[in-house]
């Protein structure tokens, strides 16, 4: 375009001077027409500065501080339903009720365990009085054995030379079976003894494990009752679908049935595609517009990034990581727990690059191109990009700061 103007302005002075013949004259203006016909209108100059940079994604509103109400753990337990449960929104203080879950598996079971105890119970009285029963018999039986023990010790050794040698033989036999006899009721009566205090222990071992049984029953019970834990708002759990839990639902152990959120310290918590791993950083600024409210703008820093990739979900397959952000000045007035958000993450570095206007870039099998001005049309140049923005690209060789390209 300078060519052309010099051109042209050389073309004035000669013919004001007279200098050139018409025939020369009218060739350079037949010049100056086709180079100017050629010549671009539409071009774009390269520039330095600052390669604006953004990644857009969603999120949810999360708090800092949660108190997270989940069912009581329960022995062969694994799912509990929602009889009912408190709307969400509710501002509950220390001790309202939160939800009611189905104590109808509980309930059949300690009916059963409590017949048991029962049962064991009546199996120790039973046995105290058997026991009783048959120590005294074995009293009785050892005092006959003693008195007939005695006799026949006594007819023994009351023998003379008047007693046949066959009759005292007899006498010293029976003597020594009476003598026996004794000594195995005494044996009897230890054995009863130590049996009764086996099934005693026995017993007693069952009534401890069975009443404890009960009593863990009786405590889960009433765990079913989920009461507030401190004063706030209550925000329900949601199912593995992401929708909030409502009556007749269930859930598992360690799920959440409701929590109660610390609304004055709000975060935004983020999944972040694994292509933009290597570009998001802490620290780095987030603009955040709430899908309930999206004329309000919110800005944040990121604060932590997770250390484990994942898919998005069982819906998903996509391969995401987790991040969250603060959000500066958090209206606890709009913000509730759950909200969903878009998000901006300005990715943009503080080094200033030559930049160009993305769509003055072309790629012919990978290789950019741009088109330059030159004397005889465009001319197809190549150049290498360091970055790619929304609007503009970083030119990292072939080209430098001022030079003109064509645009589409």
């Amino acid at each position: 375009m300078a060519f052309l103007n010099t051109l042209n302005n050389t073309l004035q002075i000669s013919v004001n001077s007279n200098r050139l013949p018409l025939t020369q004259i009218v060739l350079i203006s037949l010049i100056i027409s086709i180079l100017s016909a050629c010549s671009p209108n539409n071009t774009a100059t390269v520039t330095e500065g600052v390669l604006p940079q953004n990644i857009e994604i969603t999120g949810d509103l999360v708090a800092a501080e949660t108190t997270y109400l989940t069912p009581p753990i329960m022995r062969r337990v694994w799912n509990y339903q929602i009889k009912k449960i408190a709307p969400e929104g509710s501002l509950v203080k220390k001790g309202d009720f939160i939800a009611q879950l189905d104590t109808s598996d509980l309930t059949q079971r300690l009916a059963t365990k409590s017949t048991r105890l029962a049962t064991t119970k009546q199996d120790i009285e039973t046995s105290k009085l058997r026991n009783l029963k048959q120590v005294e018999q074995l009293k009785l039986d050892i005092a006959e054995a003693k008195m007939n023990r005695d006799k026949a010790q006594l007819k023994f050794d009351l023998s003379d030379a008047t007693v046949s040698a066959i009759d005292k033989a007899k006498y010293e036999k029976d003597a020594k079976i009476a003598k026996d006899k004794y000594n195995l009721n005494i044996q009897k009566l230890e054995l009863e003894h130590q049996g009764a205090a086996q099934r005693q222990v026995m017993l007693e071992s069952d009534l401890q494990k069975q009443a404890a049984e009960v009593s863990d029953l009786k405590t889960g019970i009433k765990a079913f009752r989920i009461l507030s834990p401190k004063t706030g708002m209550l925000v329900h759990g949601k199912d593995y679908q992401g929708n909030k839990l409502k009556e007749g639902q269930s859930v598992s152990a360690g799920d959440s049935v409701a929590s109660i959120p610390n609304l004055d310290h709000m975060q935004i918590k983020m999944a972040i595609p694994e292509v933009e791993a290597e570009r998001v950083k802490v620290n780095q600024v987030v603009h955040i517009r709430l899908d309930a409210n999206p004329e309000r703008l919110f800005t944040g820093k990121i604060t932590k990034l997770g250390a484990i990739f994942r898919n998005k979900s069982r819906l998903v397959p996509l391969v995401v990581f987790d991040a969250v952000a603060d959000i500066d000045e958090a209206d606890s007035g709009i913000m509730r727990p759950g909200m969903t958000a878009k998000i901006t993450i300005d990715i943009a570095s503080s080094q200033t690059q030559l930049l160009l206007p993305i769509e003055a870039i072309h790629y012919q099998q990978g290789q950019a191109y741009v088109y330059r001005p030159s004397l005889f049309g465009d001319e197809l140049h190549p150049i290498k990009v360091s970055d790619i923005g929304l609007h503009f690209v970083a030119i990292a060789s072939g080209l430098s700061l001022g030079y003109k390209v064509i645009l589409p």
